[in-house]
């Protein structure tokens, strides 16, 4: 029996005016953006895949765009067919840790079948 583990690694922008959102998803193929639950203020939270392709228009990203640290993170989703398992993570997670050190956040699903 095989077991079927699907996992996506994301690195999103949590705090976006308007502007930089829709910037963003132009600049960036495959990326997309939704409105924050912010009730104070109007923000938008995108995500990008994080690929090798990516990487350097990223960095280029966030740099130019002044992004503050704690307003980014690398989002790994898995998704499996059951709650027992290890899941490597692409050394490109690491790469990019070294050059924009946000937090990781972590997301597992388990589908029943």
């Amino acid at each position: 029996m095989t077991t079927l583990l699907n996992t996506e690694i994301s690195f999103r922008f949590l705090k976006l005016d308007k502007f930089q959102a829709y910037s963003l998803v132009r600049e960036i193929i495959g990326s997309s953006h939704s409105e924050a639950n912010n009730l104070n203020k109007q923000e938008y939270v995108a995500h990008v895949p994080l690929t090798t392709e990516n990487f350097e228009v990223i960095n280029d990203y966030y740099v130019r765009q002044r992004i503050a640290l704690e307003a980014c993170d690398i989002l790994v989703s898995v998704s499996a067919e059951q709650a027992n398992g290890a899941v490597d993570i692409p050394l490109i997670v690491n790469k990019m840790l070294k050059y924009i050190d946000c937090k990781l956040t972590f997301s597992y699903c388990v589908k029943l079948v």
